[in-house]
């Protein structure tokens, strides 16, 4: 290692490399395992204790030691280092890691450098808008970190660096300042950077984990966990009047096998093709849909699709399942026609899966079933009869129910009459199975915030829901949502609406309209930077009228656009670096500049290399008449400048202001 990267650095850049990693690593905590946390903040709070503590590095032996510990706890946390949260939390222990024997400018540079690094994977997480503070409050944290460890080189025959004088709030004009040159650099590779078929933000398959919002499977409690979530799931924007509440129903996963707990799709019946589809002249409501990702393969429609878009195929339980993953925000057309009669003939293989259950499961529930198929012979009547049983007892629609073990149905009937819709719906389902009427589970979500602004629907991940649909020969699956037979303000005020508690306690009314009216920047976002792909990219050169630029000529325009950007960055260069507000400046600096001012009216041309002697000595043989006053200032401002306490500012700024030579004409 050089000489210049053994030296102890300035308290102060320490600091600002710490800052910049915390910042960086802020979101990748909050989502890490619990356990994991402590093992990432103990080599930053060591770090911090010995700046402050003067003590030496830790020993290699103890180092290799402690990241044998955090590697293995994180492989056995995350089963291997695949995925994007098992990779990125590696490099967020590995960074903290660091700490324990950064001690030099290189390492400060390699931390500080990473840290963006580890900032920019974030994007593989997120991509709101919210981003853009976190993006900016990183560069310029880094920057200010790098800014004190290059004045640290700089100075390294002293033992310590001396004070600039310099404010934070100067640093970060300062690197707000560095930030603008490299702007328009940045906008031109962001517009011209050649686009392949998705955004830069597209995720390879492999390298999926889970995200929050619907899965595959529905337990008890498996919604309920969604209701804390306010994230948005998709946005829907409709072509002339809108659904009522009633009909918004976003169809998601079907269910049809049952363990006793837990309802899956079925493999088999997943891949089974729709016979036919509605016919998109007949389609009630067309509508665009922006639905953020969710590494599923399932699109969210309202009942039923009339469209199936490009790399999706129509189940025959009429979801739209996707040929890969959903790992980039996605936008597609749609038509729903909420008429259409979903198979009318449904086949035997098919009734018989609808009519399945568990052995051994729910004896209660089954005893009062046939007692009620007994005395109910009409399967219309039987279904009425089971909504008011929901009704008429005491069921409550809670965010909190108790747990259910083996009979979970029995237990949920006859024991706790408390849950959320998942209990509802998987109960009403498994009556209708046992009174021999074909029954399965749909899930999505029910209802949506309606954005004046931006005359759009938002639906959010806390409007996740579960219904029931009963199928009947020759009018085939009709909707029932059990729900609404215990709660219908469900469905006519919205989930979170229709309890009475709140969640958290931030869970007022007012802070989530306003979440839902701020959605509207994050909507145009979305459109104008998350989703700018490769047909946008094309779009816009259209609409200049310059065609249709194939990636040769992408590439030529990105490289004239970047010198240009260059070119312009370097002109304003000296004006933006050396923008700066006059009260945050030193004051005698300002008397000088003045002065100077004065004589480049008077005919004199300073150079900022000249000294004051320099100055006066050539200012005071061209301007003769003004030699004297000249040699008084340029004196006097040497005393105020190096020997305050034989200097007079006072007498210097008088000085100044009576200087008046004559202005050269």
């Amino acid at each position: 290692m050089s000489k210049a990267g053994r030296f102890s650095l300035d308290r102060l850049g320490i600091l600002w490399m710490i800052a910049t990693l915390g910042i960086s690593m802020f979101p990748q905590l909050l989502s890490m395992p619990v356990h994991l946390v402590p093992i990432t903040l103990l080599p930053i709070a060591w770090r911090l204790l010995a700046e402050f503590r003067h003590w030496p590095p830790v020993p290699i032996i103890l180092r290799i030691i402690a990241t044998i510990i955090a590697v293995t706890a994180l492989v056995m946390t995350f089963g291997g280092l695949m995925g994007r949260s098992a990779a990125v939390s590696l490099l967020v222990l590995m960074l903290s890691l660091k700490l324990l024997e950064t001690f030099s400018v290189r390492d400060v540079r390699v931390v500080t450098s990473l840290s963006l690094f580890l900032c920019a994977t974030q994007f593989l997480f997120s991509q709101g808008i919210m981003m853009i503070i976190y993006i900016i409050a990183s560069l310029l944290s880094a920057l200010i970190s790098l800014m004190y460890a290059h004045r640290r080189e700089a100075f390294e025959g002293l033992s310590e660096a001396p004070d600039t004088g310099r404010d934070l709030f100067t640093e970060l004009s300062f690197g707000m300042r560095l930030m603008v040159l490299a702007l328009p650099i940045g906008l031109t590779l962001f517009m011209l950077f050649p686009r392949w078929s998705s955004p830069l933000w597209g995720v390879p398959e492999d390298a999926l984990d889970a995200r929050s919002g619907l899965s595959d499977s529905m337990s008890p409690g498996s919604i309920q966990g969604l209701f804390m979530d306010d994230s948005p799931a998709f946005r829907a924007t409709f072509q002339g009047s809108l659904p009522s509440r009633s009909d918004l129903y976003w169809r998601g996963p079907v269910f049809w096998d049952f363990d006793g707990t837990t309802w899956k799709a079925g493999y088999l019946i997943r891949n089974l093709l729709a016979d036919s589809k509605p016919e998109l002249k007949r389609a009630q409501f067309r509508y665009e849909i922006q639905m953020e990702p969710t590494e599923q393969r399932w699109l969210f429609t309202l009942d039923y699709p009339a469209l199936v878009p490009t790399g999706t195929r129509l189940s025959m339980d009429y979801q739209l399942i996707t040929n890969q993953p959903i790992t980039q925000l996605r936008t597609y057309a749609m038509a729903s026609d909420p008429g259409f009669r979903d198979n009318p003939d449904l086949k035997l293989p098919l009734l018989r899966a609808a009519l399945e259950l568990p052995q051994g499961f729910n004896p209660r529930t089954a005893r009062m079933i046939a007692e009620w198929r007994a005395e109910t012979p009409s399967d219309g009547a039987m279904i009425q009869r089971a909504l008011a049983y929901f009704n008429q007892q005491n069921f409550h629609y809670t965010l909190n129910p108790p747990l259910l073990s083996r009979h979970t149905v029995d237990e949920f009937l006859f024991n706790t009459r408390q849950g959320f819709c998942e209990h509802y719906a998987s109960a009403f389902t498994v009556m209708m199975r046992m009174a021999g009427i074909p029954a399965r589970i749909v899930t999505g979500y029910q209802g949506g915030w309606y954005n004046n602004l931006g005359s759009y629907i938002l639906v959010r991940q806390s409007d996740a829901h579960a219904w029931s649909e009963v199928w009947s020969k020759g009018t085939g699956w009709i909707r029932v949502d059990p729900t609404a037979a215990v709660a219908p303000e469900r469905v006519e005020q919205g989930s979170v609406d229709s309890l009475a508690q709140r969640r958290h306690m931030l869970d007022f009314a007012w802070l989530l309209h306003a979440r839902n009216t701020f959605d509207l920047l994050q909507r145009g976002w979305n459109n104008w930077v998350v989703a700018f792909d490769s047909v946008k990219q094309s779009r816009l050169f259209t609409n200049f009228g310059w065609g249709f630029f194939d990636s040769m000529k992408l590439v030529i325009a990105m490289i004239a656009g970047i010198l240009v950007a260059a070119a312009a960055s370097f002109l304003l260069m000296p004006l933006i670096l050396k923008l700066r507000s006059s009260r945050h400046q030193d004051p005698l600096v300002r008397l000088w500049q003045k002065f100077n001012r004065k004589l480049g009216k008077a005919g004199f041309t300073t150079n900022p290399s000249m000294g004051p002697r320099e100055l006066a000595t050539m200012a005071g043989g061209q301007l003769k008449y003004a030699d004297e006053g000249i040699n008084r200032i340029a004196e006097l401002y040497i005393l105020c400048r190096y020997s305050p306490t034989d200097g007079d500012p006072a007498e210097l700024a008088a000085l100044i202001k009576g200087f008046h030579p004559p202005q050269q004409s």
